[in-house]
């Protein structure tokens, strides 16, 4: 499995399969709500990082959908499974479809990988609207003792700068 152990110094030969198939788990888990497995697979030091506008090179310059490191990402977490969150009620389900996989030339330490993808996330809840989301993620992912673990997610929304009602699903 992609998230088995493997040293820094394998990391920097992971075979593309592996990358590809730690990203698909990821949005499986997220898929399936399984938040705290999902916070698992950030490193303490990683971020999630959703921009308001195309382009933006920043998350310090320019407001930002979501810009949380590991600490706000627990607490994200937390009030996605409070059993009386207002935005959730009921639950969202939902699907992601991630595709066009594509690995970035090593740079930098041979411990970190960069894949590029593109994704589809369809969003239903009971008495709302069914939302449709797509974009580019860009995955910073760096092994270790522990597996693979989250650099640093990008997610950049084809839409990023129109109005979004209540976004509590992670991306």
């Amino acid at each position: 499995m992609a998230s088995g152990s493997s040293s820094p110094a394998q990391t920097s030969n992971l075979q593309f399969a592996e990358l590809q198939e730690f990203i698909e788990h990821e949005a499986n888990l997220l898929d399936e709500q399984r938040f705290d497995e999902w916070l698992e697979l950030f490193a303490e030091d990683g971020f999630y990082w959703v921009p308001a506008r195309p382009g933006q090179e920043s998350p310090l310059t320019h407001v930002s959908l979501f810009y949380d490191d590991k600490s706000t990402l627990k607490i994200r977490v937390e009030r996605l499974k409070h059993p009386n969150i207002h935005s959730q009620t009921p639950p969202s389900k939902t699907v992601r479809l991630v595709s066009n996989f594509k690995l970035a030339p090593q740079t930098g330490d041979p411990a970190e990988r960069l894949v590029t993808s593109k994704f589809v996330l369809l969003e239903d809840r009971p008495g709302v609207e069914r939302r449709l989301f797509g974009g580019r993620y860009t995955h910073r992912l760096r092994g270790g003792p522990g597996g693979l673990r989250i650099v640093s997610k990008r997610v950049d929304l084809t839409n990023c700068d129109q109005f979004f009602p209540s976004l509590t699903q992670p991306f």
